[in-house]
């Protein structure tokens, strides 16, 4: 089965923000992709051609997940219903099933998740909430997730867990303990590889060799989990070409898992 999502923020920046993000779809439904994760920030400020995308992508039968760098929960860790409020308008219109934000300032003792409840309630129906770990020393920490996450399941509030494969690493947070304490709240995958470069961290196209966590990741769950090609796709040709190194290497596992 393939489910893999193509980010918009996969190809070059300048010419997705310069040619609209509607005028990939057609390449991605041809590249064999199940769906496409549209990118606020890469939205046209002047025309966000919300209604454009969501006629495209309904044409060609993809998958919507509307991604938006916005956190749930703001510096004074009470709900980030204003911006919440907004994306999931612009969601909506979109056709999304998915809507993913990051956690932001998330604190046990005093964000108020019956809040995020009383909001998911007054959202249709099937519009499913996302939470991602990002890049910041907060969003991005796994004991700050792990009672985010708790604390939802406890009060069965529907959310679920994107888990991005390098995000941890930009956390300084250790993948293997991120996998064991969050896996089970995880719907979404995003794939990246990240390497050290120059003493920097730099998020690289998926390949064999170098870290493989992704990998190693991406196989630890089923292989219905849906997953996201979150890395950079150049040219964006190649785009068929990695949904099909993914794909392969989820029916690797299986062969594996099978002969044991």
């Amino acid at each position: 089965m393939n489910n893999v999502i193509v980010p918009l923020n996969a190809f070059d920046r300048f010419e997705v923000l310069e040619k609209g993000q509607v005028s990939f779809i057609k390449l991605i439904a041809q590249s064999g992709a199940f769906g496409v994760e549209i990118r606020r920030e890469l939205l046209q400020e002047e025309n966000p051609q919300l209604e454009q995308l969501r006629i495209e992508i309904e044409q060609y039968g993809l998958f919507t997940v509307y991604s938006a760098p916005i956190e749930c929960w703001k510096g004074d860790y009470q709900l980030n219903t204003e911006c919440l409020t907004e994306v999931f308008q612009e969601g909506i219109i979109l056709g999304a099933k998915w809507i993913k934000v990051s956690l932001g300032n998330f604190k046990k003792e005093e964000s108020n998740l019956l809040d995020l409840q009383a909001f998911l309630t007054q959202q249709p129906q099937g519009i499913q909430l996302l939470v991602e770990n990002d890049q910041t020393l907060y969003g991005g920490n796994v004991r700050q997730l792990k009672s985010f996450f708790e604390s939802v399941a406890q009060q069965a509030i529907p959310v679920k867990m994107t888990f991005d494969t390098g995000n941890w690493y930009y956390a300084e947070q250790d993948v293997e303990e991120a996998l064991r304490e969050l896996g089970t709240y995880v719907m979404y995958l995003h794939l990246k590889q990240v390497e050290r470069q120059n003493r920097e961290l730099v998020t690289v196209p998926l390949q064999t060799e170098g870290n493989l966590s992704w990998k190693q990741v991406m196989q630890s769950f089923s292989a219905e989990t849906v997953k996201a090609l979150e890395f950079p796709i150049e040219p964006k040709e190649k785009t068929k070409q990695y949904i099909c190194f993914v794909t392969e290497a989820m029916i690797e596992r299986e062969v594996i898992s099978c002969n044991h």
